[in-house]
């Protein structure tokens, strides 16, 4: 693991060369265990109106998101929080003691998940994004079909390639027939799910790209909502970068603002890494000497 460089009269040193003799015995590779994906749990439309900021309920203003979402796959949705929930949960996550477990292995991941029991405003918050008010909420904002009131909204094209598809299927005869029907069935069953991770973020932290994530499998909604980040430089890093695969240049940077919802939708193709936080971070104790870290509210929901 290489740590960063901060002396002005010293250089870093590296050997290198070549090890002659038997093999030793590697151990086996590190696999992920596959992130747990739960379906919404029952809460109504009130849960909406506790914590949302009121602008983002409004239909009309959730039509104007959805047409930006649709056009350019991500949208940053600023305030979203109502400002008196919020300063709570921001309260707790100062002042309230609070399990954290440091993720790795190194050579994919070094950050903080909230684990155990949370203070009842953060588990209030934690259930708030993943109710089933919050998932038809999404489904209008996206446009993706998060709750099974949401309208479908797969366009013609698509129209007619299923039907194609389906008219194959028939013509293979009663064999094609039953895999049309079993796959038709298998579409309207799909229960949406979500991941959630609450994330503390200090200096030295980082995620890296690597080529076996589970989350890489099938397309995704990605959701960050942002705590303790005011004053928060580009040059500290801590930012999501969104890159495509065997491509060098960024898709999308999502900058860690407080009280930002940032909403992403990303493909197999698309990878996605958090800057690692360097020591320029440490310069923002002088204006605020309790700040020393941020946090994320991390989301993951599949159709």
């Amino acid at each position: 693991q290489v740590s960063e460089v901060l002396s002005e009269d010293k250089c870093r040193l590296s050997v290198s060369g070549w090890f002659h003799g038997s093999s030793l015995e590697r151990p086996p590779r590190y696999l992920d265990p596959a992130p747990i994906r739960n379906p919404h749990i029952p809460r109504d439309h009130e849960i909406l109106y506790e914590w949302v900021n009121p602008a983002y309920l409004s239909f009309e203003y959730q039509s104007q998101i959805q047409d930006e979402f649709e056009d350019s796959s991500e949208i940053l949705l600023k305030d979203f929080l109502k400002e008196e929930r919020f300063g709570a949960v921001c309260a707790a996550l100062e002042t309230q003691s609070m399990d954290w477990e440091l993720l790795g292995p190194p050579n994919k991941r070094c950050y903080k998940k909230a684990k155990g029991e949370l203070p009842d405003v953060l588990s209030s918050c934690m259930d708030f994004l993943r109710s089933e008010a919050f998932f038809l909420l999404l489904s209008n904002l996206t446009g993706l079909k998060l709750h099974f009131l949401a309208p479908d909204n797969e366009d013609s094209d698509e129209g007619e390639g299923s039907s194609g598809d389906h008219a194959r299927s028939l013509a293979q005869g009663d064999g094609g027939v039953e895999q049309a029907g079993a796959a038709a069935r298998s579409q309207e069953d799909r229960v949406p799910t979500c991941t959630a991770e609450l994330r503390c973020w200090e200096h030295g932290h980082y995620t890296m790209i690597h080529d076996n994530g589970a989350e890489r499998q099938q397309f995704a909604l990605d959701l960050l909502l942002f705590c303790g980040c005011e004053d928060w430089e580009a040059e500290y890093g801590g930012f999501t970068s969104y890159i495509a695969k065997e491509e060098d240049e960024e898709l999308l940077t999502v900058y860690p603002e407080n009280n930002c919802l940032a909403l992403v939708y990303r493909d197999k193709e698309t990878m996605r890494f958090v800057k690692h936080i360097n020591h320029r971070s440490l310069q923002r104790d002088a204006n605020h000497p309790n700040h020393r870290r941020f946090w994320d509210f991390a989301f993951v929901y599949y159709e």
